[in-house]
Order: structure tokens, then sequence, then C-alpha cells
């Protein structure tokens, strides 16, 4: 016994005096070359958990492997760093697997870790191209957008996530794998970014999750929006945009004033720290009474300026409320109704039904002002989507007699009547709005479809011309032109032109089953006609 315990304490005495060794030899290391101290704790910490980065990206992002060691290999060299060494890794794996959407997602985050946003965006899109049903590469997309000041590109990218994520914790899951796991958030020392140098990522980070939470309410998911804008502060305790929506989303959908309050009061606190009067006035103006506004004229144009910038950028729902703030300080305030109409008809974009909603504002809108033309043909196409064709005829021919000279009541017309199989009745119509407005490639347009509908080819090609001629990278005008020439007029020579423009012009939008649809006519050929 006692000779065990001599060696217990001969083995404890070495491992202290190891112990000892290193820590000493790494005093001197962090006295005298501290960097270097910096860069092996990080890829030591980092070694530690690849097994775990990659488990986590095969689970994320299933894929059929023929050689799974060299994309774990391409994860690897992407946590420590070593990008492009990663980057050729990659290179390898996708000409052994063509169709490896993974591969192409990781190459977009290291393109994105360097700062080459084309490259980034590039392979997220190629990724989409070959899966577009997962919402990650939707995240990381919507994130290289933000970073490269593509805000519209942006937001539709991060709208496409809710339905198929409509719990926020996915999104922040990946985006905090992405960001503090997976080294987006690294400098070109492959060193995390730490002080003055954390506020980009930082301000990435809650700028994405603000998005993510707009687009949440925009779906009626409330209790993930409060998710996201509550991480966006988290992550940015500065971020004036992440108080106010949350104080917006308290005081619009959860009925919570006084949280609301507490939200609002400290976005204007920051917007004024960062010399944005406007929107801090904004901020004032949701939490405190109406009455204390002096200029409530001047505050309900500034709400629908801001119902304008929303609704700009595709957040319908946030455009509607700013239009009933603006109303709120002006009542019958029409353009505020008026675009409150166009908000709600929007809205169907995201797969949300509000037309009905919709009627009733361009009502209001007329009652507010019976000679607002406007309102008339917003309010006759509204009747058309939901299908109400005879209430859609009866709005737009009263539109007509308060102004014979506006090409948009003829052109809805005669959308009407042909929805309705009342197609000489179209084609009168549309022929009033051409003469109207002829250099409208949507009227020229319906005004060629509806000819075809009389058959009367010779004058829909000349229309559709005419729509190719106005807009020459308008893809379905060529399509049409060499439908009609390929199977109802049998000029195969014009045909061909015409649908290799076509091609061409859909293979740049990435509308691959267009392009499939021309390359069958390639090869049909068309039987004659007893016309």
């Amino acid at each position: 016994m006692s000779k065990r315990k001599t060696r217990k304490k001969k083995d404890r005495s070495l491992v202290e005096s190891k112990s000892k060794g290193l820590s000493t030899l790494k005093e001197k290391l962090t006295s005298s070359n501290p960097e270097l101290v910096e860069r092996f704790e990080a890829i030591q910490g980092i070694e530690l958990t690849v097994p775990r980065l990659v488990q986590v990206i095969a689970d994320l992002l299933p894929y059929p492997w023929d050689d799974f060691a060299l994309f774990e290999e391409a994860v690897k060299l992407t946590a420590q760093g070593f990008y492009w060494e990663a980057v050729g890794v990659c290179h390898d794996v996708l000409h052994l697997s063509p169709n490896a959407y993974p591969a192409h997602h990781l190459l977009g985050h290291i393109y994105g870790a360097m700062g080459n946003a084309r490259e980034e965006i590039e392979h997220y899109r190629k990724a989409v191209r070959l899966k577009p049903n997962y919402p990650q590469i939707y995240f990381d997309l919507g994130a290289a957008y933000w970073v490269s000041g593509k805000q519209k590109k942006s937001i539709a990218a991060l709208k496409k996530t809710i339905p198929m994520a409509a719990d926020f914790a996915v999104a922040d899951y990946w985006l905090t794998f992405i960001f503090d796991r997976l080294g987006r958030n690294r400098d070109r020392d492959q060193r995390q970014v730490s002080g003055k140098d954390a506020v980009v990522p930082a301000q990435t980070f809650a700028s994405v999750c603000g998005l993510l939470g707009t687009a949440f309410v925009e779906y009626g998911y409330h209790t993930s929006a409060r998710q996201a804008f509550k991480r966006s502060v988290q992550v940015w305790p500065e971020f004036a945009e992440g108080y106010y929506l949350l104080g917006m989303l308290h005081l619009k959908k959860l009925r919570n004033p006084k949280r609301a309050a507490k939200y609002l009061e400290k976005a204007e606190q920051f917007y004024i720290r960062q010399n944005d009067f406007q929107r801090a006035a904004l901020a004032h103006q949701l939490y405190r009474p109406k009455d204390e506004v002096h200029d409530q004229n001047k505050a309900a144009d500034e709400w629908l300026k801001e119902g304008l910038r929303l609704q700009g950028l595709g957040w319908y729902q946030g455009a509607v409320d700013a239009y009933r703030m603006a109303q709120g300080f002006k009542t019958d305030f029409l353009d505020a109704f008026y675009n409150m109409g166009v908000a709600y008809g929007c809205m169907e974009e995201n797969d949300i039904d509000a037309l009905h909603k919709a009627v009733w504002v361009f009502k209001k809108s007329i009652d507010i002002n019976p000679k607002f033309i406007h309102s008339y043909t917003a309010l006759g196409a509204s009747y058309i989507k939901q299908g109400e064709l005879d209430s859609a005829v009866e709005v737009l021919r009263r539109a007509t007699r308060v102004e014979p000279q506006d090409s948009n009541a003829y052109y809805y017309l005669g959308i009407a009547c042909r929805m309705n199989s009342q197609i000489s009745q179209a084609v009168d119509y549309m022929k009033q709005a051409v003469a109207l407005k002829p250099d409208s490639v949507q009227v020229q347009f319906y005004f060629g479809l509806s000819l075809v509908d009389l058959k009367m080819f010779e004058e829909a090609c000349a229309a559709f011309r005419e729509v190719v001629r106005i807009k020459p990278d308008f893809a379905d005008g060529y399509l049409m032109l060499g439908k009609l020439y390929h199977e109802k007029l049998f000029e195969p020579s014009k045909a061909l032109s015409y649908l290799k423009r076509a091609e061409k012009l859909f293979m740049k939008a990435e509308d691959y089953q267009r392009v499939g649809q021309i390359r069958q006519l390639f090869i049909r050929r068309p039987a004659k006609s007893n016309l």
C-alpha cells in the first residue's frame, strides 16, 4: 500500500511539474508572441468541436455522399479558417458529386467569410437551384444580400423561409451556428473578433433577426416575431430598429401598451443618439397620446411616407399599420386609405387573402372622393381577383364615366370580359386601352391574347411585336410570337428565331420550366391547320 501511495504521489508531482512547465511555457509565449497564442487557442478550441460541426451540417443538409470524408475535410478547414484550402476541397467534392448542394452552400459561406459577396451569393443561388426547399440556404442568402446592401432581395429571400420554418428557433439555431461556431465572425487571421471588431457581425446578425421578425409579422406568426426581435436586441443592445419593432408588435398585435411603451422609449433614445430624429418622432408618437402632437397633418404625412417605404420593401402588414397611424392623425385621409387598399391587395404575394379588406378600403376611398379614378380601377381589379366579374364590370364602367381617358379602366374591363368569355367585348375594350396607352407592355400583351382568343392570329402577332419593341427583354412576348408562328401561321424560320430569343431570356431568368417547354416546341412539328 505504501509503495502504491508513493507511486501516486510521484505521478501527481510529475503531472504538477509538467503543468507548471506548460504554464511557464504559455506565459513565456504570451509575453513574447500573444497573437500566436490566440491563434493556437482558437484552432485548438475548434478542433474539439469539428466532429460536432460536421454532424450538424450532415443532419441539417442531408445528401447521399459518395465520399463524405472529403466534405468533412472541407468543413474542418472552414472551421479552422483555412478558407482557400477549403475552397479547393469543395471543388474536389463537386467534381465527384456535381449535385452536392451542401458543397455549394459551404462554398457560399466560405466566400462570405472572406468578404467576397459576389461569389457567396452565386454559390447560394446554385444551392437553391439544386435544392430549393430548405430554409437554411435562404437564411444565408438573405444575410449575404443584406451585407451587400441589397435590402429588397434580402427581404424576399428571408420571406421564403417562413412557410418552411414558422418557428424562429430554426433560424436562431442556424444563424448562431454560422456566426459563432463555423467562423463567420472571424477575421482574416482566423482569430475570433472581439470588442469594436465584433460590432459588424453583431449588426448583421441583429438585422437579419429583425427582418425575419418582420416577415413573421407579415404571416401572422406573432410569437415567433417577438422571439426574433428580442434576439436582435440581445445580440446588439443598441439596435434602435429592434426596439422599435418590438414596441410596434406589442402595441399593434399583442395588445400590451405598457410593454410597448418601454421598448418604444428605448428605440426613441437610440434613434436620437444616431441623429435619426424622424424615426425618433415616429417612435414617440406611437406610445404617447395623439393630442400631444402639435402638427397632426405633418404627422399624418410622415406616417404615410413610412407606409409607402414599407410597402416598397414588401412589408405590407407594416405598411397597413403605418397607414392606420396616418388616419389616426388625419380623418378621411384619402392617400392613406387608397394605399392601404393596395397593401391589402399585395398580401396575396404571401398567400394571405386580404382582398375583402382591400375592397372595403377602396369603397371607403370612393366615398371620400367620388372623382378619384384610381380607387375605381383598384376596386375593379380587386373584384376581378375575387372572381366577382359582374361587380367588376359595373365599377369599371362607372370609372369610364368619371374619367373617359383612363386606359386602366378599359384594360380591366377587357380582362373582366375575357374572363367572362365575352371575347368580342374584351377585344373592343383592349383596343380602347391600347389607343389611350400604346406604349404599355401589359396592355399590348393582353390585347394580343384577346386577339388570339378571336383567332385573329396575324393581328395578335402585330400586338406581340409591339410588346417586344417596347420591352426587348420581355420573354413572354417572344414566346407567344414563337408559338403563333409555329402552331398557327406555320412559318418555321420566324418561329425558331422568336423561340430561341425566348429560351435565352428564360435561361437568364432561371425559369427552367419554361425553357423545357420551348425545347419541346423545337422538336415538335406543327400539325397542318384547316383554318
